[in-house]
Formats: structure tokens, C-alpha cells, sequence
């Protein structure tokens, strides 16, 4: 299981960024989401992402999107957004895929798993990320029905798991699950409130991988 990535998302705070990104992370992810606690306007997006290019340069950064318009990921990349990847959820298209790519960054489907199904890729997509459905979009704290997934011919592109994960997930049940899972994505799993995250349950997380 060592060779599973983790990204931690959600993170609000530069201070708690740099603590979570001291623990060798590969990957942090900034929301914009008008409804989620954890949301992040987009000058305070370029605040976080900056930091964190500086303090772990070869960390990926995610700009995590839901009710963002085309035209506002569009302006906000131009102008030199510093993220290298863009999470898109929601009901996205074809459009908001190439205009991220277009970018020169790379986009990042979000499914949220509710059947046995996997799901058509957008165009331009590399990476797809299987999360829990919620109304908001995720950040539920909960677990889907993981064995929705088990009979999926492996898709072609790198996939992450969301949707709840905490160290004891990663003590008792990642190794259930297919090779070809990439990423681990954590958020409120190991929060020590909304937006904030505690730097001890992090490492028991990535600790539990290893042992």
C-alpha cells in the first residue's frame, strides 16, 4: 500500500498547509465552493497555492471547483493561477475540461459513485476521482459502497478515492482495493474542524499505510 499517493484537500488555513505539506504529502487541494464549508475565494486560492508552490515545489496543487463559471476558471488561469490541477465538480462539460487544459493544467473529473457503473470520460480528462454522492458535492465525511467498483476493468486514466477517508481506513481496508487506485484523497477524515487539518491524524494516516 506504500505506493498509494495522498492528496489533502480542503485546506483554508497557509500555516496548516505548510504543516500538512512538512509531512511529504504528494498533493494539496484549495476549494471554491459557495456552499462548502471549506470554501475559498479565489484571491485567497492564489494566496494558498503560491504558498504552497514555494514551500513544496514538487507537490501538485488542485484548485477544487463546484458553481464556478467557465468564465471565472478561464480569467483566473490566465492571469497565472498557480495550481496544476483543477478538480472539476458538478454537472461540468466538455467545455470546462479543455478550457482547463487549454490552460496548460491538467483536469480532474469527479464521479460520485451511486451504481456498479464507470463512467463516460470527458474529453481531455486525466485523472477521475470517485467520491460520495452528495447534494453538495462532497465533503459528507462519509464512505460510499466500495464494492460498487470492484468489477471495473481499470479505466485509462490515474484514478483517486475520496469520500470520508480516515486512519482507520487506512488501517483496515485499503488493501481491498484495486491496483489500479492510484491516490488517496483526505479531507474531513482528518479535520480538527472545518478547513482546518490536524497534522497528527495525517500522519497516522500515512503511517497506517506503511505498516
Amino acid at each position: 500500500m506504500t505506493s498509494l499517493r495522498i492528496k489533502v484537500c480542503g485546506m483554508t488555513d497557509v500555516d496548516n498547509l505548510l504543516d500538512v505539506l512538512d509531512l511529504g504529502v504528494e498533493a494539496i487541494g484549495v476549494i471554491s465552493c459557495p456552499s462548502s464549508p471549506r470554501n475559498v475565494k479565489v484571491d485567497r486560492v492564489r494566496t494558498l497555492l503560491d504558498a504552497a508552490q514555494s514551500a513544496a515545489p514538487h507537490a501538485e496543487r488542485h484548485w477544487v471547483v463546484r458553481d464556478v463559471p467557465v468564465s471565472t476558471l478561464d480569467a483566473a488561469l490566465a492571469s497565472g493561477l498557480n495550481c496544476t490541477h483543477v478538480q472539476l465538480h458538478g454537472p461540468y462539460s466538455e467545455e470546462a475540461a479543455q478550457t482547463v487544459t487549454g490552460h496548460q493544467r491538467h483536469a480532474v473529473q469527479v464521479h460520485p459513485v451511486d451504481s456498479p457503473h464507470c463512467p463516460p470520460l470527458l474529453p481531455g480528462c486525466q485523472r477521475l476521482l470517485l467520491d460520495t454522492p452528495s447534494p453538495a458535492g462532497g465533503g459528507t465525511g462519509e464512505a460510499f459502497d466500495w464494492t460498487l467498483f470492484q468489477d471495473w476493468t481499470a479505466p485509462s486514466v490515474e484514478v483517486v478515492l475520496a469520500g470520508g477517508l480516515t486512519p482507520d481506513h487506512a488501517r483496515d481496508g485499503l488493501s481491498s482495493l484495486p491496483s489500479w487506485i492510484g491516490w488517496l484523497d483526505l479531507n474531513s477524515g482528518v479535520e480538527s474542524r472545518p478547513g482546518i487539518k490536524d497534522p497528527h491524524k495525517v500522519r497516522a494516516f500515512i503511517d497506517s499505510l506503511s505498516s
